[in-house]
């Protein structure tokens, strides 16, 4: 008896269920619709996605003659990243760093927190600074153009850098390097917008930007040595002036003398460990200018008093052999 006083029909079975033709909606489904289903409808594999053709049968699109089905959960969208377009399919949850890093196999950005407080994933999307961790893929395949660190460089060496990046390395404006290329990202939008920044122009336009080492004031310096720059002026980087100011009169530019660069057998450990070594150089008889990175080394040295084999043995006398 049911609880009302008629007969208890008994419990539903399945069986029940799939004779009545109103109820169409699997679980399955369900999911899918709401926006927790695209686990199970589709599995990236190797940047591509194999979709269930079943679900969301309305969308269909056809790539090299195979009709494939988005589901609802994903998006098929066109990115135009540093002036280059890739098609890819995206979960409607997925960030452009994801998108970037897991599909498309591109470095170009670090990631720090993956909460948007950190700035390490900065990239330009229409030239102004966002957040790549949060910024939504789906979102970005309507004509935006994405621009990361990667397309700065105009060619090789520290001549093809780009003046914020030359700053940011000659100027030391980091350390662990995890926040550098957010720093250099949201500096090139702040220079783009505003040529000669005051000091909390400066601090307005990096705050969405961390660095955990401390290096603000060195990071401070790079920016207006390459603002300086950037407007045509003449600069002297940090790591320029410390080999001026130890080798003296005889580093001058032109300087008679025979350079070359070397590469170290070791690395060294950053950038900061450079200058020891140029100290260390500049008293050596016949040394006449050095600059370099933590990878490898300019000398220039009098041919009358040096060549390159003891200048090899010099560098080895002091624990950086070079190859």
């Amino acid at each position: 008896m049911g609880e009302s006083g008629g007969t208890d029909p008994g419990p539903v079975t399945d069986k029940a269920q799939s004779k009545d033709k109103g109820f169409q909606v699997t679980r399955r489904d369900f999911l899918i619709g709401a926006g927790a289903g695209a686990a199970t409808a589709g599995v990236v594999i190797g940047g591509g996605v194999a979709i269930n053709n079943a679900v969301n049968p309305g969308t269909t699109s056809t790539t090299t003659n195979v009709s494939t089905t988005v589901p609802a959960t994903m998006r098929r969208v066109q990115l135009n990243i540093d002036g280059q377009k890739h098609d890819v399919i995206v979960d409607n949850r997925e960030s452009l760093w994801e998108t970037m890093n897991f599909q498309l196999g591109l470095s170009n950005s670090n990631l720090g927190c993956d909460r948007a407080q950190c700035g390490a994933c900065t990239v330009l999307v229409d030239g102004k600074p966002v957040n790549g961790c949060t910024v939504i893929s789906a979102r970005l395949g309507r004509g935006q153009k994405i621009t990361t660190v990667a397309s700065l460089p105009t060619g090789p060496g520290l001549a093809g850098l780009h003046p914020v990046q030359r700053a940011f390395w000659l100027d030391g404006g980091f350390q662990c390097g995890i926040c550098t290329r957010g720093f250099i990202m949201s500096t090139v939008a702040l220079l783009t917008a505003i040529p000669k920044p005051t000091t909390v122009q400066i601090q307005e336009g990096l705050a969405g930007n961390i660095c955990r080492c401390g290096e603000y004031a060195k990071i401070y310096q790079s920016v207006n040595t390459a603002a300086a720059e950037m407007r045509g002026e003449k600069v002297t980087h940090l790591a320029q002036a410390i080999v001026v100011s130890a080798v003296g009169a005889e580093a001058a530019p032109g300087a008679a003398g025979v350079s070359k660069e070397f590469t170290f057998a070791t690395p060294l450990g950053t950038i900061e460990d450079f200058d020891p070594l140029k100290a260390q150089l500049a008293k050596r008889d016949g040394i006449l200018g050095v600059d370099g990175s933590e990878r490898s080394i300019t000398i220039k040295w009098d041919p009358a008093k040096l060549d390159e084999t003891k200048v090899r043995g010099i560098l080895s006398d002091l624990g950086h052999a070079v190859r």
